[in-house]
């Protein structure tokens, strides 16, 4: 009768340490899949800001002078220059009726 419990005692040790060693293995290789995962998340990120980085590049090659004049005149670069730009966009609010559409 005591083999009999100590074969049920081992029987019983051995399991829940099986259970965890499997538990820890699990963990690890879930661990290892959010990382593969969240790797390939950033490199698709990475992929689609390129090429939007690219179609804007293409769409806007043609205007780049218009913005960087346009740049130049909302940074201030050259203030009088601003300043003028400033006055005649309100002149022209003050001039355009109130109830006047474009």
């Amino acid at each position: 009768m005591a083999s009999g419990g100590g074969g049920g005692n081992t029987g019983a040790g051995a399991g829940p340490g099986m259970g965890l060693s499997l538990g820890l293995g699990l963990g690890l290789s879930l661990g290892m899949s959010e990382a593969t995962s969240e790797a390939e998340e950033e490199a698709a990120t990475a992929e689609a800001v390129g090429r939007l980085a690219t179609t804007l590049w293409l769409r806007l090659r043609g205007w780049e002078a218009v913005l960087a004049a346009a740049q130049r005149l909302l940074v201030w670069e050259k203030p009088l220059h601003s300043l003028v730009t400033a006055a005649a966009l309100n002149g022209l609010f003050c001039i355009i009726p109130r109830g006047a559409t474009l």
